[in-house]
């Protein structure tokens, strides 16, 4: 029996079955890979943590700049405006100099981090994680197994490297943006004379924006990441509709929440923001951790099935 054929008999095996009926709403959902992101946060907060150390290597040179160029302000009286810029600019140069240093030494300690090996370990992970969850919604729904290995082709595999070198740049550019802004704290509080403790507070509100902005990328990418993955499975397996269902917590927005248990199309995505009118499928959101139960079209059914499945449906039917 050529794949074809074999195709047609199982679908008309799942369809007897089930009496007939054409679409068949998951048993259970997709369950959201909540260890994951929480691996990805360990890595982005690991990664942050590097830069932390620099800061911490560098501050006290940083200090001692500030009080130098303090007290020879202080000795030389330059009240003058033209003194004053004088001294800020060859301070700025200073500054420069040293946070020019310690972005030379993050390198050195990003470098070795290995952070691409990381990111592709994590993706490998969703993957495996992915088609674990594909395939006991389709054995508790259809009561069929299908083949792990046909999941780890090359169409599956389709788009893990851009995501992968997509988020080394959005982490990578982090710790960079955020020396950037610190030389602008510093070098603006020392112009207008704010006190070291002024500057290390804008200094140390700085860096928890930025690792606020890691922890959103890991959320938001690792989500990403999973809704890829699943709606490629399922549009193979000619799966065109799905239920909206949320993860049920207090993280969900209420926008979200109105759309739990709903049915959708994926080429008629919802609208998930009422004041923009911004459309999305599950986990195309922002930080969206929701998921898409498949409604089977048994006509379209297209699954990798393992040989035992048409024993076990012939005795089923």
């Amino acid at each position: 029996m050529n794949v074809q054929a074999m195709q047609e008999a199982t679908r008309d095996a799942v369809k007897t079955k089930f009496h007939g009926k054409r679409y068949l709403v998951s048993r259970s959902p997709m369950k959201y890979p909540q260890h994951l992101e929480r691996d990805y946060t360990r890595i982005t907060n690991a990664y942050m943590g590097l830069l932390n150390d620099t800061l911490r290597e560098y501050i006290p040179e940083i200090k001692a700049l500030l009080d130098d160029y303090r007290d020879e302000a202080a000795n030389a009286d330059r009240t003058d405006a033209k003194g004053k810029n004088g001294d800020w600019q060859e301070f700025s140069r200073m500054l420069r100099r040293v946070l020019e240093r310690a972005e030379v030494d993050l390198k050195k300690k990003t470098a070795s981090f290995d952070l691409v090996r990381r990111l592709n370990d994590l993706e490998n992970r969703s993957r495996k994680y992915s088609i674990r969850e594909w395939k006991r919604v389709v054995r508790q729904t259809l009561g069929v197994n299908i083949f792990d290995d046909y999941y780890n082709g090359n169409y599956f595999r389709e788009g893990a490297r851009e995501w992968v070198l997509q988020n080394v740049d959005l982490i990578t550019t982090i710790p960079h943006e955020t020396l950037k802004r610190m030389s602008n704290i510093i070098s603006g509080g020392h112009y207008s004379g704010k006190t070291n403790a002024e500057i290390a507070r804008q200094i140390q509100a700085s860096y928890n924006v930025s690792k606020s902005r890691a922890r959103f990328i890991a959320r938001d990418q690792m989500a990403k990441l999973n809704a890829q993955i699943t709606q490629k499975q399922q549009a193979d397996a000619g799966v065109s509709e799905y239920i909206w269902r949320t993860v049920g917590d207090g993280r969900v927005r209420e926008s979200h929440r109105h759309l739990n248990n709903r049915r959708f199309k994926y080429s008629d995505p919802p609208v998930v923001d009422p004041k923009t009118g911004r459309r999305a499928n599950p986990g195309e959101d922002y930080q969206c951790r929701c998921v898409a139960l498949p409604v089977f079209d048994i006509d379209n059914l297209v699954l990798p099935w393992e040989a035992e499945n048409k024993k076990e449906l012939r005795k089923a039917g």
